[in-house]
């Protein structure tokens, strides 16, 4: 029998006492009667209840409540069927006048996933732990008891009372099972859908403040918090739809890291605001944008701001080259990652940067005509250079007036992964939703239900939904449709009340559209008709149409599909076999890569049907191997655009699927290598080095000098930078070199000469360092790798600094600046530019050379490049007190030292505790001086301490 439909169900048990002691004295003729009278009886009871009779064994009856349809009540009808069938075969007692005997029953219910199918003779059959449970529970439970178990008890405990827990020994379950005995029953509650109700107050503040924006012509960043379902997103939906004219509203929804770019909000924005489908091409994005800023800036500047997100936006990655004919580099892809895996000769250098900049612009320029509203949906799933993007957005700049209104919404446990946010903002609001109150809860079921529903019932479906304006909603909306439904889903986030609920409401669908919704759930985000093809070919428009009328999906601006709530596509998918999750999955990715769509995604279905796969034959792995190499594969792409985050996670997954670590290979070192290199730049050096050191010790069992030499570049660069153990980082730096040489790789090998340069010039070797380097530019002048000669140059320049040459240090400086600038790569530009202000500085000309560190700092903090923004306000703040400005040294120097102690990133702290040490000195308080002396001592002694440069100009 295959399995049919993976469904949640609600099973009882039932036998009666002391079965063999009746027997035993009962005329077997008598005895046969008793039996068909309690099966006939206990059946009658099952179905009125819609219980279905699986089986009759001996002097038990098993019955399964949520097939072949279900009810949003199934676990509460199975407990009632429960208490009924005791009190019926009490009575049959009496009825069978069996002398005085007692006839007594034990029930055992349970609720949980199961497979369910038909078996050789049409019967139905059910298989899962849930089955297995409720058994247990019938056994250990007293004559006249029903005995329910954990999950069944979540169901229904709005609707009975139970007495004390206990638990239950169960052979064949890891622990012992929660049981609730069943004291009495009480009436349940019902449910209905429902508009915005309760939220004055909330509204009212979030309008007050969109018209304090406009007349004072400033930023506000206004954050809204609560939990899934309480009315987040429908604030805003209220206020967009409240918005007069001319005003502009933008709103995205933030997806997963790990399922595609940190900036698909702003791609879902723009091409909304363009009035683009999603696929357009750069060149229609770009005029479309040109239209929209027609008027609200200067012409060049409208073209500039609509060519940088049409490039950025309108293309996969992988794309080929700008119009302009420059192929950028990506600055993760540049620092010692994996080997490129880019399509068409397109480097990705500057989409992180082209996309902020392009966004901040369009917000300006959109906000001089009127006011405008930009609104995130999701902050909590948000990368870090989103976030920063967003506060951005409401700064306090000297750019001059922006009549702009930041709207965030997100879960509450974002406060406590953020919990500066908002601090640079010009204005900052945040409230957080709490749930409705007993009066508003009961005024929005009343409306839900479009004056259907009394006060009785508005106050059950108040009090079974605990406020959350969703849930109203949901109960409502199932009670008005009718109560086909089902129960549980097995999504451990949502209250099992709110997923037998969302489940019912899929279940009382017309089969056909049931079936669409359970086939489009594989689309985690939004899909297309394109797509959908993919796993429904015979939908139709209509038929989407019909699933928007009975709110399931939703249709955006760009056409594309989405489920109305996450939760309700959670619930369907659950609904999948392992064996259609296997199908659909691979369907769909096997039809996006063919479309050339984002790799992350194709990884992701993989990645599913992969688990899928596993899980019916854990012996084939081949499907598990092709997901592990396309989610390392997305990986590789995150971390080269300085996705850490999301590249942590991807190569995360990737490595589950790998199988046992002692099977793992070459794949798996790459992976780990990337990893660590990952965690570098997120400044997380103990998660670095713990995967760094998996990659070394993993790369030299498989022979991989490709993958030992990125894992020992990295390490050696920590121990370095981070740790200051210069003799260790000697060893490792030239084992890396070694492999990278064996591997015969120049781009290896010139990243590994780029880090050793910098142990010799730590040790004041300027010789040594500068040759090392000099090898590593002509190298990369050989492969014609530009951001390889940028960095040497960088390098060698600040050799040149040290030697006491300046003109030579600023010479390298300008030519890795032009470069950088020729490339198109901000970032590299910003490294060179802190050089050259270095070198003025050097050779006593400081006033001068503030002008650059002022740029590369407003770039660093415009690409959130933490790092180099602390480090070049640390050298900012070495000039401003050598030309004696102690003041604004002191303010530099401070702002360096939070932000380089946020990273953990000792010796750089150390470097800028020695320079408040000297402006505290310069002051006459020497006490402070000898403070912060010791406090630099307890970093990491460095070897040289005369003029620092940042290590990581080379990284």
């Amino acid at each position: 029998m295959q399995t049919q439909e993976r469904k949640m169900v609600t099973v009882l048990f039932a036998d009666l006492v002391d079965f063999t002691h009746l027997a035993s004295r009962l005329d077997p003729e008598r005895m046969r009667d008793l039996q068909a009278a309690f099966y006939e009886s206990a059946s009658r009871e099952l179905l009125a209840l819609r219980g279905q009779p699986e089986k009759f064994i001996g002097d038990a009856v098993m019955a399964v409540f949520g097939l072949p349809r279900a009810h949003e009540d199934d676990a509460l009808r199975a407990v009632r069927a429960g208490l009924v069938i005791q009190a019926r075969t009490s009575r049959l007692a009496r009825e069978l006048d069996l002398d005085g005997e007692l006839l007594e029953v034990r029930v055992g219910i349970e609720s949980g996933i199961v497979a369910s199918g038909t078996g050789p003779g049409g019967q139905l059959l059910v298989t899962g732990p849930a089955v297995n449970a409720a058994a247990r529970l019938q056994a250990a439970a007293r004559p006249g008891e029903v005995l329910i178990g954990a999950t069944t008890y979540q169901l229904t405990l709005r609707s009975i009372s139970v007495g004390e827990e206990r638990k239950v020994a169960a052979h064949g379950f890891d622990e012992d099972l929660v049981a609730y005995p069943v004291e009495s029953l009480s009436a349940r509650s019902v449910r209905r859908t429902i508009p915005l109700v309760g939220r004055r107050a909330e509204m009212d503040l979030l309008r007050t403040t969109l018209a304090r924006v406009r007349t004072t012509r400033r930023p506000h960043l206004f954050t809204i918090v609560g939990e899934p379902g309480i009315g987040k997103s429908r604030l805003v939906e209220e206020l967009v739809a409240g918005l007069e004219e001319p005003s502009t509203a933008m709103v995205g929804r933030i997806l997963p890291p790990d399922w595609g770019s940190s900036f698909s909000s702003l791609n879902e924005m723009v091409k909304a605001l363009a009035g683009v489908g999603q696929g357009a091409p750069a060149e229609q994005i770009r005029r479309a944008l040109e239209a929209v800023l027609e008027g609200c800036c200067d012409p060049t500047e409208a073209e500039a701001t609509a060519a940088r997100l049409a490039f950025s936006l309108g293309r996969e990655p992988g794309a080929p080259p700008g119009p302009d004919g420059t192929r950028r580099a990506d600055r993760g892809a540049e620092t010692g990652g994996g080997p490129e895996r880019t399509q068409g000769g397109y480097d990705e250098s500057v989409f992180v940067q082209e996309v902020q900049t392009g966004f901040l612009d369009l917000v300006k320029s959109l906000s001089r005509r009127a006011p405008a509203v930009v609104a995130f949906d999701g902050v909590e799933q948000a990368e870090p250079a989103l976030l920063d993007l967003i506060e951005r957005l409401a700064a306090r700049t000297p750019l001059g007036p922006r009549p702009v209104l930041v709207v965030a919404t997100g879960r509450p446990e974002f406060q406590e992964s953020r919990p500066a946010w908002g601090g640079g903002a010009e204005s900052h609001t945040t409230i957080r939703l709490e749930a409705l109150d007993a009066e508003e809860s009961m005024d929005l079921a009343r409306q839900a239900g479009g004056g259907r529903l009394d006060n009785e019932t508005a106050a059950r479906v108040a009090v079974r939904a605990g406020g959350n304006p969703f849930f109203i909603v949901e109960i409502t909306g199932m009670l008005l449709r009718g109560e086909e439904a089902v129960t549980l889903t097995g999504q451990e986030e949502l209250p099992p009340t709110v997923q037998a609920v969302v489940a019912a409401r899929l279940d009382s669908l017309p089969a056909g559209l049931r079936e669409l919704v359970r086939r489009t759930s594989v689309f985690v985000t939004s899909f297309d008709m394109n797509e959908l093809a993919l796993v429904a070919p015979a939908a139709s428009e209509d038929d989407l149409r019909a699933l928007e009328e009975a709110e399931i999906l939703v249709r955006d601006e760009r056409g594309q599909w989405r489920f109305r709530h996450q939760t309700v596509r959670d619930v369907a998918y659950a609904g999948l076999t392992k064996r259609e999750r296997l199908r659909l999955h691979l369907q769909v990715a096997d039809g996006l890569l063919a479309a050339g769509r984002r790799s992350s995604w194709v990884a992701t279905h993989l990645e599913r049907a992969a688990w899928a796969s596993l899980d019916l034959d854990p012996n084939d792995r081949s499907l598990a191997e092709r997901a592990a190499e396309a989610l390392a594969e997305a990986g590789d792409l995150a971390r080269r655009r300085m996705e850490s985050r999301a590249a942590v996670k991807l190569y995360q997954r990737s490595l589950a699927l790998s199988g046992p670590p002692e099977t793992w290979g070459a794949r798996e070192a790459r992976v780990l290598a990337g990893q660590g290199e990952a965690w570098y730049w997120l400044g997380e050096y103990e998660e670095a080095r713990s995967a760094l050191n998996q990659a070394v010790e993993l790369a030299e069992r498989v022979h991989d000098d490709w993958s030992l030499s990125a894992a020992l570049r990295f390490l050696g660069d920590i121990l370095v930078n981070a740790e200051g153990r210069l003799d260790e980082a000697q060893e490792t730096l030239d084992r890396a070199l070694a492999a990278a040489e064996r591997t015969g790789d120049q781009r290896s090998i010139t990243r590994t000469l780029l880090f050793a340069g910098w142990v010799p010039w730590a040790r004041n070797d300027f010789d040594r360092a500068e040759e090392i380097w000099t090898r590593a530019l002509e190298m990369a002048r050989g492969s014609e790798d530009r951001w390889a000669q940028i960095r040497a140059l960088t390098s060698m320049s600040v050799s040149a600094s040290d030697h006491g040459d300046f003109d030579r240090a600023g010479q390298w400086a300008r030519q890795a600046m032009d470069l950088a600038t020729d490339l198109g790569d901000r970032f590299s530009t910003a490294v060179a530019t802190v050089q050259l202000g270095r070198s003025l500085a050097d050779n006593h000309r400081a006033e001068e050379a503030l002008s650059y560190f002022d740029r590369a700092i407003a770039v660093f903090k415009d690409l959130g490049s933490r790092w180099e923004y602390a480090d070049a306000l640390r050298t900012r703040g070495v000039a401003l007190e050598e030309l004696g400005r102690l003041d604004e040294a002191e303010a530099a120097l401070q702002s360096a030292l939070r932000v380089s102690q946020d990273l953990g990133e000792r010796l750089l702290s150390r470097w800028t505790l020695l320079a408040l040490a000297r402006v505290a000195e310069r002051r006459g308080d020497l006490s402070l001086a000898e403070e912060r002396r010791r406090q630099a001592g307890e970093q990491v002694s460095p070897a040289s301490g005369q003029h620092p440069a940042m290590a990581g100009s080379g990284r």
